[in-house]
């Protein structure tokens, strides 16, 4: 004989409690209260579809009521009786649907309070272009690992390693908050191993240039770039900061004007737009200078960035603008916007006897980690470490850079 659930009641709901381990009080037909372990409630659905067993929320508890989670899983099974998956079906009407887009939205909602503007936008441009594509309308619960490996690798192919792992690190963050909210059982993410995925990585060298004719030669076609081309000021002045400043092509692009600080001299990048997630300080040379004293007149209290797109004072310009403009004076394959730590990083080290400064200010000024644990352990990072000393440099390379023209 078949056991027979007893229904749940308003009352059992109320006085269920918290436990040292997720549990779930049965209604009957499938429908279930889950307890998590902080304490919070929300109503599951299980069912059968195509052969596959599968879940979904009907929302959390009280703002779905144990009356509206029943009449909500009534027209789940009517849907079934007709073949329809009630979790794609768009007329269904539920709160939450399943599919990994509907739940990435909600989870970037939540993000709003904790990522600048800028943050948000781009991770969410990120999952627009990369992600959704693939397994955006996908249910949740039926992604498996090669789904996102295969994301992974597409972007691999493409060279896009920094973009990958932060998408992987993105994608990770939504599946915990998936297995929060009881979206789905398992967050796959933590089944993959990064360090194998991303070992290709280290082998990957970007273009740059390191003679000292051809930097001349890049120098001089730089200064001419807007009048040949005629093109955006703001792009004109991020083509020739570049190379003085030798920051990620990122960070470039996304210059805020209160990163500027002109009295003292200094770019105070935060912590949460540089990929050691630490808050950097660079010295700017007279160089530099100049050239944000050009451009503040144009973008100044008329953006946030620096160097706006020439469409809209409300963004940056596209990434692969700068990359572009070195194609069109001629440098495809020689040199990319990246390579201009390249440049600088080898340069530096080469004349070290003729600038006076070691590796360790050389890399601080390109804002890269330490890569000794031990070393790291002892000699803890503070934005100002080094500042003189990196205040020398930037200025000898900018002086060597105008120098050999």
């Amino acid at each position: 004989m078949a056991k027979i659930t007893k229904p749940l009641t308003d009352t059992e709901i109320k006085k269920a409690k918290e436990k040292d381990k997720e549990y779930k009080l049965s209604d009957g037909q499938g429908l279930y209260l889950v307890v998590k372990i902080n304490g919070s409630k929300f109503f599951r659905f299980d069912f059968s579809y195509a052969g596959k067993r599968k879940s979904m929320s009907f929302g959390v508890y009280p703002k779905i009521s144990l009356k509206e989670a029943r009449e909500q899983r009534e027209k789940a099974k009517e849907q079934l009786s007709h073949n329809i998956n009630p979790i794609e079906s768009k007329s269904s009407n539920f709160e939450v649907t399943a599919n990994f887009k509907y739940i990435s939205e909600k989870w970037f909602t939540l993000m709003k309070s904790e990522w600048k503007p800028v943050t948000y936008e781009l991770n969410e441009k990120r999952l627009k272009l990369h992600v959704y594509p693939y397994i955006g309308n996908k249910d949740i619960t039926t992604i498996g690992r090669l789904d996102i490996l295969n994301i992974i690798q597409r972007l691999q192919e493409k060279e896009h390693f920094e973009i990958a792992e932060r998408i992987l690190n993105v994608i990770e963050r939504i599946y915990k908050y998936s297995v929060t909210y009881g979206f789905v059982e398992h967050n796959i993410i933590a089944d993959i191993d990064k360090r194998t995925i991303f070992a290709k990585k280290i082998v990957t060298h970007r273009a740059t240039l390191t003679k000292e004719n051809e930097i001349k030669e890049l120098m001089q076609d730089i200064k001419t770039y807007g009048e040949i081309y005629r093109a955006d000021i703001s792009v004109v002045c991020a083509l020739k900061i570049i190379p003085y400043l030798a920051l990620r092509p990122f960070n470039i692009r996304f210059l805020e004007w209160n990163e500027v600080n002109f009295e003292k001299e200094y770019l105070d990048i935060p912590a949460n737009k540089m990929k050691t997630k630490k808050d950097f300080v660079l010295p700017l040379p007279k160089q530099a200078l100049e050239i944000l004293e050009t451009i503040k007149s144009y973008s100044f209290e008329k953006s946030t960035f620096v160097f706006p797109s020439p469409t809209s004072n409300l963004k940056p310009f596209s990434d692969a603008t700068l990359n572009h403009a070195l194609m069109k004076l001629g440098y495809k394959d020689k040199i990319t916007s990246h390579g201009f730590r390249a440049m600088f990083s080898t340069t530096a080290h080469e004349k070290i006897k003729e600038h006076g400064f070691n590796s360790d200010i050389i890399e601080s000024c390109l804002a890269h980690a330490e890569t000794n644990k031990v070393k790291a352990a002892y000699n803890r990072d503070s934005k100002m470490k080094y500042y003189e000393e990196k205040k020398e440099l930037m200025q000898w390379w900018a002086n060597w850079l105008d120098e050999i023209n």
